[in-house]
């Protein structure tokens, strides 16, 4: 089956799945091909490489299950050789988690899964509360164990060192073998890889990392990777405006190709995880799997990052927190708008900022001076982009 094309493998696929209720309604629809790739094949994985000293060996392009409503795609994606899959306890409202593992139960101890569940440090966390939360991960991802079980968006790794109860719950569930390895994702690089190096509890971390970000955190990346911690880049498309760019259409390679080809051109970056919704996604981005950044990717990076420059807002910049005078969530708010705007994850968005603190949304913004403007060493026009992001996200 590992040499099936895309139309037969779906054929195939559907034809056995059906009986397990994995799904319902599918159609092959037409292969498609993509720079590197030849035309009606299925792409293959061609590089692997180390997860730090963890001992797993991940595929360059790993799997983004961010937005994912048919399963088949994954077990589509593992035929093509990718064997790492990233999930959350919050993706999809729990949902995610159970897509991954109908997607994957027939080939789990093939795979590599990890889950993330989030924290809010500000309220009591209960050791048996966590371990529950977890084990209920397990149900839906129809597994004994979890192989990277990872704090989600984390912006101060002292937080969950100094929390006993939480600390508590990951060394007992890795004691009963409910979890292989532990990490953190995170949107603040800057300062947690580098809390990274002084603990061990911190083995696999997922930062966000792409050719218009990120640079700066390099060296914490190296240093990271040169301590054994697993490396692994999200968000690495830059906001992934390509789809309203007419001159990102019809190019002899893809932007997304391109911005996957900068982030794996980093020899201290194990693997990325761009979101894979869909077979054609699987398609375009393993075909980039083992592919040099040349000069056509660097060309296309380089028009991508003119038209967007005064637009897309770094995530992980902050430069005009401490700017706003009413504390707002800056960075947060517009994060969860290019999820609407652009990642297609219009209901999630808004759910993430429906549970966003009243005081951090840009409610008062309309007469203020906007002094984070001023603070954006990028010049965009926060104010109006924040007013805009509460209108889209207010259900």
């Amino acid at each position: 089956m590992s040499r099936l094309k895309r139309r037969n493998f779906i054929t195939a696929l559907t034809s056995g799945l059906l009986g397990l209720g994995v799904s319902k309604h599918m159609s092959a629809g037409p292969a498609l091909s993509f720079p590197g790739q030849k035309e009606s094949a299925a792409p293959k994985i061609n590089k692997y490489k180390d997860l730090g000293k963890t001992g797993l060996k991940v595929p360059d392009v790993s799997f983004g299950a961010i937005s994912l409503f048919e399963p088949n795609v994954l077990r589509y994606a593992y035929e093509c050789g990718v064997t790492y899959f990233d999930t959350a306890e919050s993706y999809l409202r729990m949902k995610g988690e159970a897509y991954v593992g109908q997607g994957l139960k027939e080939v789990r101890d093939k795979v590599i899964i990890t889950t993330k569940h989030g924290q809010n440090f500000r309220q009591k966390i209960e050791k048996a509360a966590f371990i529950q939360r977890l084990e209920a991960s397990l149900k839906r991802l129809q597994t004994d164990h979890i192989d990277i079980a990872m704090i989600h968006s984390l912006d101060d790794l002292s937080l969950a060192l100094n929390n006993q109860e939480l600390m508590s719950a990951y060394e007992q569930l890795k004691k009963e073998g409910k979890v292989r390895f532990t990490g953190f994702s995170t949107h603040n690089a800057k300062v947690t890889l580098k809390q990274a190096l002084d603990t061990d509890f911190a083995q696999v971390i997922l930062f966000q990392y792409n050719h218009m970000e990120g640079k700066e955190i390099e060296p914490h990346i190296k240093a990271a990777r040169q301590k054994g911690i697993g490396t692994v880049a999200m968000k690495v498309f830059a906001g992934g405006m390509q789809g309203n760019l007419k001159s990102m259409v019809n190019q002899q390679t893809s932007y997304p190709q391109a911005a996957i080809r900068w982030v794996m051109s980093n020899p201290d970056v194990d693997t990325c995880i761009p979101t894979m919704s869909s077979y054609s996604h699987v398609e375009e981005y393993v075909a980039t799997s083992g592919q040099p950044l040349d000069r056509t990717s660097l060309q296309m990076l380089a028009s991508y990052e003119r038209q967007v420059h005064s637009v897309y807002c770094r995530v992980s910049c902050r430069e005009c927190l401490s700017a706003c005078p009413n504390n707002v969530a800056v960075n947060d708010v517009l994060r969860y708008a290019m999820y609407f705007e652009h990642y297609g994850r219009e209901k999630e968005a808004i759910g993430y900022y429906a549970d966003l603190e009243p005081e951090r949304k840009p409610l008062g913004c309309e007469n203020c001076a906007a002094p984070c403007e001023s603070a954006c060493p990028y010049g965009l026009r926060v104010k109006a982009k924040l007013q805009h992001s509460h209108e889209i996200l207010t259900a």
